[in-house]
């Protein structure tokens, strides 16, 4: 049995502070349900040298306690247990603490305990994720905050929940497909730096001993490698300053606008990014508008979301548009930024009035597409690399030692 220290108020409204014995937190809450008392704080104790001890959770680090990130993955799996606890009749506060006890991420952890205070002095969940906005984003806070005036917290976080995960998995297998070329591509980058610093200059020095003229493949390899040495300093400079001007471009309305729009019209490659985008507006439109969101408000978060700038204008654009009184299939469709399949989908929802139903179906193709394309591309761009990659590293080989054939060939002569 274990102690759990409360403070709760009765039917009369008083604040009531005791302790109860229990099997469990789960067994506690239980107990004091019983009692007709709602929950304010709830801590277990440990009992040492005769002592009380209010017991807190340690606090878990990761990565040496640097780790200060929150993936898609801790935060799909927080809103499922959430949902899951919430359908089963726990209330929302309790469930928060009985969840928050297990988070190993300590900025989550951090934020769960935040949130959990918050709940206390009286702000409403909404409120509390407000604060930690960088984690918990707008569309989820938009969700929730509909959920808690319609009274449908139990299916909206559900659906959030569902919402990640999906998300999470086509990541994690973008992730996966990309992993093994550019291993490879670093693997040989690194092995060309070697030959170009330590390898080719050593046999450079060989064959002008020998004063034997080279074969041109020989004397190409040698003439660039020699450029590179004689000018890595300008060759490095030149490079970091041609990444800090991206880097600085990149970071201007303007720039990111351009970059954007470069980003769609990469051959294939700008094919799945609009696809993607497109999956990710569908997906959390159809989360906000199931979640009780109204139009306007939902289409100008899920404009954030595309994260880009093009279709975020177009987004941001027909927003206007629909506050006019215009369809939203229409306001998009002259945008032209969207695939036609998005615009005659959102058509038939509209007319239907099964919008939500209608973008999430949207959002499952578009998702399968770019999954399916990504999958089959990496099959045939692995083999393709490493074709590319043998290539560079057969004239390098070659040029190293088709002068000690021809050496050793005048030597036989």
């Amino acid at each position: 049995m274990h102690t759990y220290e409360f403070r709760a108020k009765d039917k009369d409204g008083k604040v009531v502070k005791d302790s109860v014995e229990a099997e469990s937190r789960t067994h506690a809450l239980t107990i004091l349900r019983e009692r007709s008392l709602t929950i304010l704080e709830l801590s277990s104790v440990v009992v040492a040298s005769g002592k009380a001890v209010v017991f807190k959770p340690p606090v878990r680090f990761s990565w040496f306690g640097l780790r200060s990130g929150v993936s898609i993955y801790e935060k799909a799996l927080l809103f499922r247990q959430l949902a899951m606890a919430v359908n089963a009749g726990v209330p929302l506060l309790e469930s928060l603490e009985a969840v928050g006890e297990d988070m190993e991420n300590p900025t989550l952890a951090s934020a769960m305990h935040a949130v959990i205070s918050d709940l206390h002095a009286g702000k409403t969940f909404s409120q509390a994720l407000t604060v930690h906005i960088r984690i918990f984003h707008r569309e989820v806070v938009a969700v929730i905050k509909a959920a808690e005036e319609a009274g449908s917290m139990e299916r909206t976080l559900d659906r959030l929940a569902t919402a990640m995960e999906r998300g999470e998995r086509l990541e994690r297998k973008i992730r996966a497909v990309t992993a093994y070329p550019l291993f490879v591509a670093v693997f040989f980058c690194i092995i060309c730096l070697v030959m170009t610093i330590f390898v080719l200059p050593k046999f450079r020095d060989i064959f002008v001993g020998f004063g034997a003229r080279l074969p041109l493949i020989t004397r190409v390899v040698f003439g660039i490698n020699n450029f590179i040495l004689d000018h890595f300093l300008q060759i490095g400079l030149g490079f970091f300053t041609l990444l800090a001007a991206v880097y600085a471009v990149a970071h201007t309305e303007a720039g990111k606008v351009s970059l954007d729009g470069l980003k769609y019209r990469l051959p294939l490659i700008g094919l799945w990014m609009r696809k993607y985008a497109s999956a990710r507006f569908c997906r959390h439109l159809a989360m906000m508008l199931q979640g009780g969101v109204p139009i306007a408000t939902a289409m100008e978060i899920a404009a954030t979301i595309c994260a880009n700038k093009v279709l975020e204008a177009a987004v941001q654009a027909a927003r206007s548009k629909i506050l006019g009184g215009a369809e939203i299939s229409t306001s998009l469709a002259a945008e032209g930024e969207f695939p036609r399949l998005v615009i005659r989908m959102i058509h038939v929802g509209e007319t239907s009035g099964r919008l939500p139903e209608v973008l999430e179906k949207v959002s499952d193709v578009y998702e399968d597409q770019v999954e399916g394309s990504i999958t089959v591309s990496m099959a045939l761009f692995e083999p393709l690399v490493i074709c590319v990659f043998g290539g560079i590293v057969l004239i390098l080989v070659l040029a190293i030692y088709m002068p000690v054939f021809l050496l050793a060939s005048a030597a036989k002569g």
